[in-house]
């Protein structure tokens, strides 16, 4: 089944139409930044693209590799930061930069020492693999706590953003701290779920819900290589026009964190692998407070969202491209290794 009319009307109401997928501001960026650092601080930033640190992903505050913010300079912070900017939507750079500054809000909620740097909003790290160039293949990661933003660039055009995660600790920010009272940094991805499982009928909502407890973190976690049960949820051909419209919403809504001109061909992509495949996921709580998860899958796209720790006030969510996270393409290889 197609529904090229439905994408069609999701993608031009969230602006997507003629936006290209290029990699011309990154890689200006990218080569500025790269040039501007001493010997010391490029061997920090720079891996083989065949690396196996490129497919290491944390979202936790784990130690990391790659180059330290913190050790750059203000012009070279500056850079950095054209970097991320060039690398997101503008939606998703605003996102990305509140959830550095909650690990401000972190600090005191956790009563950190003045001298502890587990929670310093600049503490996120930046690595290239292979010298970035318009003719081949290279990538790059910005990365630190509930920040993962992984890229591949071939000929010119971002081949993948994905995993691109965003989390969020508090979901909801308590009085008292750095943040103003009541901040919710990913309020538009829970109450799209909320509303969207609040749509299903009893038959629909059986489908959907698959277990009473939520897990205790997204099922795929930081794993290389992402599997989910496709068979698992509600399928799309079993909603209403309406309800259909409401879940490519949320799909775009996750993947338009990454720039707008990919976006647009993942969604795309996604719409290629059959629409009639896409099934929304339910697990745990109905309602804020509660521990809760939802998944959006078809054999191209997974979207994952997870409250369940810190008292139901943390949110993980990632978009994966199944077949080309890191820009592996998955199924091309496995067609021409395999067959």
């Amino acid at each position: 089944m197609k529904n090229t009319l439905l994408l069609f009307i999701t993608l031009s109401s969230l602006s997507c139409i003629g936006q290209k997928n290029t990699n011309t501001q990154v890689l200006d960026a990218s080569k500025s930044f790269i040039n501007s650092l001493n010997k010391d601080l490029k061997a920090e930033a720079m891996f083989p693209y065949e690396s196996a640190e490129r497919k290491s992903w944390f979202y936790t505050p784990v130690p990391r590799k790659g180059l330290d913010f913190r050790k750059l300079s203000e012009a070279q912070k500056k850079m950095a930061m054209e970097i991320l900017h060039a690398s997101l939507s503008n939606r998703g750079e605003k996102t990305a930069l509140a959830i550095m500054q909650l690990e401000g809000v972190l600090h005191v909620l956790e009563k950190m020492p003045d001298t502890s740097d587990r929670r310093d909003p600049q503490k996120y790290y930046f690595s290239f693999f292979g010298e970035p160039d318009a003719e081949k293949t290279w990538a790059w990661r910005i990365e630190g706590h509930h920040l993962s933003l992984n890229y591949a660039s071939n000929e010119g055009k971002i081949s993948s953003a994905t995993p691109l995660f965003f989390g969020t600790n508090p979901a909801v920010v308590p009085a008292g701290m750095p943040m103003a009272e009541g901040t919710e940094v990913l309020k538009t991805e829970t109450e799209m779920g909320f509303s969207f499982l609040a749509s299903l009928n009893d038959e629909q909502h059986k489908l959907a819900k698959i277990n009473e407890k939520a897990p205790a973190d997204m099922v795929t976690a930081n794993s290389a290589l992402a599997v989910v049960n496709q068979k698992e949820g509600l399928p799309f051909n079993k909603m209403t026009k309406q309800q259909q419209k409401s879940l490519l919403k949320i799909v775009s809504h996750h993947v338009q964190r990454a720039p707008i001109g990919f976006a647009k061909e993942l969604m795309l992509k996604m719409e290629g692998a059959g629409l009639e495949k896409l099934h929304f996921v339910w697990m745990g709580g109905e309602k804020r407070g509660e521990g809760h998860y939802y998944r959006i899958h078809n054999p191209v796209i997974l979207i994952e969202y997870d409250c369940t720790q810190n008292n139901n006030n943390h949110v993980h969510s990632v978009v994966r491209d199944l077949t080309n996270d890191w820009g592996e393409d998955i199924l091309g290889n496995h067609i021409k290794n395999d067959h």
